[in-house]
């Protein structure tokens, strides 16, 4: 059996995948070896090779021969398991017949295959673009703030205040912080209900989508509006404001400077900001300023905060959460 394997080899599997004009075909074998993909577009030739038993003449011995063929060589340089075939330029619709033929140590072998034949049936599909949906707040939103002149009050403080905006005829929450005469930071929490998606969905982006109605912004160097996990009780109690502060992973984030006033914005969700999405449950959402995010106590005096309508505005102007996916 070792004399035998020196110089024969035996295939074990073939695989193939689509290319826009043809396939990638990877065989691979039982012992180290170099393949030759053997191929022609006319059909084998079948016929019977006399043979002779018992002094009788006999047309049992059936072979199957190309008249006309094309030897491609595996991709991979030497002996090996596992042979590479790109195939190109092959016409949709044509039929081709193979069969792998070799070498062990550069010397020809006796193994060769059982034939195949594939039909180029044409590039890949496009893949579908995802299905998009929105989602509207609940009527939970709101602008959990607080303001001192010492940094650690304003910032650290248990219990904050409920902007009393949120409601109509205003109809608008903050967010961000800033340091005037004294120091504000506007904790703006937002929830969305169980989502209508299915079990299976597979979510490939996600976006906070606001409609911006006032921007202060005065601080390049630190300009960024955060998006946190949001801690609120539904509705928002006085307590949550200082709930907030030990969620400080950054689930999204957008530069203020780059916002349009009176216009939808969208702020979009990294990946840990698309994990927190459960479709089955309530997502709660916080965004903040990103010195309130980062603990950073600003000694210039700065203005980083919008405003931005609230869920009671009404249609056109919700709060959303933008999700597109695919069902499975």
């Amino acid at each position: 059996m070792e004399d035998f394997k020196l110089h024969h080899w035996g295939l074990l599997d073939v695989q193939y995948t689509y290319l826009d004009d043809g396939y990638t075909i990877v065989a691979t074998t039982d012992v180290p070896a170099h393949l030759f993909k053997r191929e022609t577009t006319i059909p084998p030739r079948k016929h019977a090779k006399p043979s002779w038993v018992r002094g009788i003449a006999l047309q049992g011995d059936i072979r199957f021969c190309f008249d006309v063929y094309t030897d491609f060589e595996q991709n991979e340089p030497g002996d090996t398991l596992t042979h590479t075939f790109t195939q190109t330029d092959w016409p949709v619709g044509q039929r081709r017949w193979f069969y792998f033929v070799g070498k062990i140590g550069g010397l020809e072998t006796p193994s060769e295959t059982a034939i195949f034949d594939f039909v180029f049936p044409g590039p890949p599909p496009d893949i579908p673009p995802p299905i998009e949906k929105h989602f509207i707040a609940s009527q939970n939103n709101r602008t959990l703030w607080y303001s001192h002149g010492s940094w650690a009050t304003a910032h650290n403080t248990a219990s904050g205040n409920i902007h009393p905006w949120w409601e109509l005829p205003n109809a608008k929450v903050f967010a961000g912080d800033s340091l005037t005469a004294s120091y504000f930071f506007w904790r703006e929490v937002m929830d969305f209900p169980p989502l209508s998606l299915p079990a299976t969905a597979k979510i490939v982006s996600a976006q906070i989508v606001i409609y911006v109605t006032a921007i202060f912004a005065n601080d390049p160097v630190r300009p960024n509006l955060y998006i946190t996990q949001g801690t609120q009780q539904l509705p928002p109690v006085l307590t949550d404001y200082g709930a907030q502060l030990p969620f400080t992973a950054i689930l999204g984030q957008v530069d203020i400077f780059d916002l349009t006033l009176n216009a939808y914005n969208e702020i979009p969700l990294n990946a840990a900001g698309i994990a927190l999405i459960d479709p089955l449950a309530i997502t709660r959402f916080c965004l903040r300023g990103q010195n309130d995010v980062n603990s950073y106590i600003s000694v210039p005096r700065y203005t980083n905060w919008i405003q931005f309508y609230s869920q009671q505005k009404g249609v056109g102007y919700h709060p959303l959460l933008k999700i597109r996916y695919y069902p499975a």
